[in-house]
């Protein structure tokens, strides 16, 4: 048993070291809902999901957390009624004690090991979270608490188990319009379009993947006096006279979980955080700087988690009613067959910009959560070499967010207003929609 201790406190240490999950906060509590949330984004990295499927993933976790644990707190209320088709849950025993923080690492552990790889990492976690927590209560208790977790998480996999995803994986492969100014697999890779069902899978807040529509792109047109020949060509232009302060943006806000690299005959991927995962880390960020205890990021992560998938709901509902074709493919045929934007073209349609469109969901839901004008220094991208950057507030990120897409040569400036627009109006049907706290 001792040796056991001595292999799991050299793995802590190890593990803090590299700063795969080392959380400073104030809050004791907090620590391990923001441990779970790092843990899932570093598996995610390993694994490579996209995404929109993606902020399935954190949505899922942190819902299992938060059903778990609000019971232990007067002022929060349960998910149901409040999220469409959400499962009758199982209550706590009346009168009976519970160790909240050992409802929640259970909850995340039984998600994340039942919708993630690399159980070795999370399990790794787990052991450490529940010795200390172990030890902080009575092994009935302990025991109790669980149990409980698990009836929780039983449930929701049996909800989520339905969502579409699965329907998803055994689809046919997906036959994309090939008419005029229609999306086309873009260099390096030439893929195929990524997640081209997702609009058919089960909303959490919204009536339906098409309950809010951009406006459609400028109509197609390869005539030089043409507006949307004009869109390739502020794009064109801004990639070629990039300042250093533009280039180090928009590598900032890159945030491609899926990069492809060709050298020679070899074909390899590296890994960086994605979109949503960039401000899972902000809103990370923003508890640990307000000192928001257990519950309240937890609450924070849902309803972001939950603001995510609605909108990738949304935004790939357009690009794939749209179908547009991506501006270097354009640029390539009409303008300068030599050209490369700045930023590698992911592979599915243009229009609407997905970064665009979670991101304001993102400072949306952070500002109602948090306030206006909340300053923060995002040192999300440090880890990919990328100095801290300061923002003024959420949407003051967002904003910056968008814009890197069009000088990163890969989004038009309407794909990112109408991302921009459609986001904020998303964030706010969220939060209108799901009331965690007791009036």
């Amino acid at each position: 048993m001792n040796c056991f201790r001595i292999v799991i406190i050299a793995l802590l240490l190890v593990l803090f070291q590299n700063n795969v999950f080392a959380v400073d906060t104030k809050d004791k509590s907090a620590q391990y809902v923001h441990e779970w949330n790092i843990m899932v984004t570093n598996i995610i990295m390993k694994d490579g999901f996209s995404p929109p499927v993606i902020s399935r993933l954190y949505t899922y976790c942190n819902m299992a957390a938060y059903q778990s644990s609000y019971h232990g707190f007067s002022e929060y209320r349960s998910l149901e009624g409040q999220i469409k088709g959400f499962p009758t849950m199982p209550k706590p025993e009346t009168g009976k004690e519970y160790k909240w923080e050992i409802c929640v690492v259970e909850a995340f552990r039984a998600v994340v090991n039942n919708l993630l790889y690399r159980a070795n990492m999370s399990d790794s976690l787990y052991t450490v979270h529940m010795a200390e927590l172990s030890a902080q209560t009575t092994p009935e208790i302990a025991e109790r608490s669980k149990k409980f977790a698990q009836e929780i998480a039983k449930q929701l996999r049996i909800w989520y188990k339905d969502d579409g995803h699965v329907r998803n994986q055994g689809r046919s492969r997906y036959v994309f319009p090939r008419d005029a100014g229609k999306w086309e697999p873009t260099p390096p890779a030439f893929a195929d379009p990524l997640d081209p069902y997702f609009n058919t899978m089960r909303p959490f807040t919204l009536d339906s993947a098409g309950q809010f529509r951009a406006v459609p792109p400028y109509q197609y047109s390869e005539d030089p006096k043409s507006a949307f020949y004009q869109q390739n060509v502020e794009v064109y232009t801004f990639a070629k006279t990039l300042t250093k302060e533009q280039k180090d943006i928009s590598l900032f806000w890159d945030c491609n979980p899926i990069k492809t690299w060709h050298q020679g005959h070899f074909v390899f991927n590296t890994q960086m955080i994605s979109p949503g995962g960039h401000w899972i880390n902000i809103a990370a960020i923003a508890c640990k700087k307000l000192n928001k205890s257990m519950i309240q990021s937890l609450e924070a992560y849902t309803l972001l988690s939950v603001g995510l998938y609605d909108g990738f709901l949304a935004c790939w509902n357009d690009k794939y009613s749209y179908h547009l074709i991506r501006p270097i493919t354009f640029i390539h045929k009409f303008i300068d067959s030599e050209w490369e934007p700045l930023l590698q073209t992911p592979p599915f349609p243009e229009h609407t910009s997905g970064h665009s469109t979670i991101s304001a969901i993102s400072a949306q839901i952070l500002t109602n959560l948090f306030g206006d004008n909340i300053s923060f220094d995002d040192d999300t991208e440090v880890r990919f070499g990328y100095p801290t950057r300061t923002f003024s507030s959420f949407h003051d990120a967002a904003l910056e967010a968008s814009i890197s897409r069009i000088w990163g040569g890969i989004h038009y400036p309407l794909a990112c207003n109408e991302g921009n627009r459609i986001g904020k109006t998303i964030g706010k049907h969220v939060m209108k929609k799901i009331q965690l706290r007791n009036k």
